[in-house]
């Protein structure tokens, strides 16, 4: 133990570093902590930010991080450095340089920097055609729900998970919504196939949002030319016009570690930061990841590593690594390896979709009930990989088959117990968000 009270680093205000803050000072550990945030907010939902409409006001932003806000952590033990980028790190003698100039000296570290909006667009963010976005913090979420609110035309690029609920909160605020997906046939097909996506891509399609995909929407993205494509029900589609008042693009077409003040450390960042099964970084000791940038031991396939964009994994993985550095430091905290059970949940255009196990692992899939050509009415899919199930898909506007995707969700939680990292030894690619 120190003869001083630690000091503890978490770089990244998100709900993964609030996690790992409060699992340590729930450990009792005499610490003190700081964490520190690029944005200047509070930790707040993040998936939230494309969930709800909001009336219009004056005070949009203030109403949007008010209704959102996550709290926690409150304890004298813990400073927010808010706005105080961390720019470089020497993490073998425990040092970060912060952008205001000043450095910070620490006992342990938590890495939870989350990810930033990949984009294709450069210098002022705009072109002859559109006001380019992207959809990360509160900032955004303000600049973003104001337009949406004035109805204009709105192009998103992407069908994944932002970009679908983008897409539908568009459609409520009465928005004109193009889909662009130049990779896929249609929403989450690297996630659940091609006949769920083009089921998707229907019920998107049926309730007013436009979705162009393959060779067409890449004729809608900036640098295309100036021809008509035609979206997926084989209407033609008029090529963006250039106008006094440029159309909104956001770009939803995933993210990147934001592990560039890590260089330089002898790290494994080839994609996020690699850490073992308790979130430690295994070249530096005293150092934790956790959140969307960490990289762990996945516990559905033996011997291959997984990185989660999800809220729970966030929570999950900020609680593991609080836990296992209050550990380090010798306080009594109950740890245990990484054994996180994949489960999410989204809505488009009021039909709920939840997700659970990794169905990218599949070789086959079966429809459990109901009718992909009527989705609202139900839909339950199990995902098979050598017969053995490794994922689930419901589809519902109510909840009608949900005490049957209960049951599925067991006997999946079930094979993940007793057959940890067995279902396959193949590569594995972690959800896009």
């Amino acid at each position: 133990m120190h003869n001083r009270s630690p000091l503890i680093g978490i770089v990244g205000s998100g709900v993964a570093g609030l996690r790992a803050a409060n699992a340590i000072l729930k450990c009792k550990a005499d610490a003190r902590i700081i964490i520190f945030g690029d944005e200047t907010h509070r930790t707040y939902n993040r998936p939230g930010l494309t969930k709800k409409r909001y009336p219009v006001s004056d005070s949009l932003g203030m109403t949007i991080a008010e209704d959102l806000q996550v709290n926690g952590a409150e304890n004298d033990a813990l400073t927010w450095r808010l706005g105080a980028r961390v720019e470089a790190s020497d993490l073998h003698n425990k040092v970060l340089r912060l952008s205001t100039g000043e450095i910070f000296e620490y006992d342990s570290l938590v890495i939870a920097a989350g990810v930033r909006p990949r984009t294709r667009a450069t210098g002022d963010r705009g072109c002859e055609l559109h006001t380019h976005r992207t959809l990360r913090g509160l900032d955004d979420a303000r600049y973003i729900h104001n337009e949406l609110q004035t109805g204009k035309k709105v192009t998103i690029a992407g069908a994944g998970f932002i970009a679908c609920e983008l897409a539908s909160l568009a459609k409520e605020y009465g928005c004109d919504v193009v889909i662009l997906e130049a990779l896929h046939r249609g929403p989450f097909e690297s996630i659940l196939g091609e006949h769920i996506s083009t089921a998707l891509g229907r019920w998107i399609t049926q309730n007013g949002i436009t979705i162009l995909t393959g060779d067409p929407a890449k004729e809608q993205l900036c640098e295309s030319a100036a021809v008509s494509a035609r979206d997926v029900s084989g209407s033609r589609v008029s090529k963006l016009e250039s106008s006094s008042d440029p159309s909104l693009f956001i770009e939803a077409i995933g993210s990147v570690p934001n592990v560039e003040w890590l260089h330089g450390n002898g790290l494994d960042l080839s994609d996020g930061v690699r850490v073992d099964a308790y979130m430690r970084v295994p070249e530096c000791a005293d150092v934790f990841a956790a959140g969307d940038i960490a990289r762990y031991p996945d516990p559905w396939t033996a011997g291959n590593s997984t990185r989660m964009e999800f809220w729970k994994n966030a929570i999950d993985t900020g609680d593991l690594a609080g836990r296992s550095l209050a550990s380090s430091l010798g306080y009594d905290a109950k740890t245990s390896h990484i054994g996180y059970f994949p489960n999410v949940a989204t809505e488009i255009c009021g039909l709920r979709i939840q997700i659970a196990g990794n169905p990218k692992l599949s070789d086959s899939m079966e429809i459990v009930c109901g009718d992909l050509d009527r989705l609202d009415h139900g839909v339950l899919v199990k995902f098979l990989h050598k017969n053995a199930m490794v994922g689930a898909a419901y589809m519902d506007k109510g909840a009608q088959l949900n005490s049957a995707y209960i049951k599925l969700l067991q006997s999946l939680k079930m094979r993940q117990m007793y057959c940890p990292g067995t279902l396959m030894t193949g590569d594995m690619h972690r959800p896009g968000a």
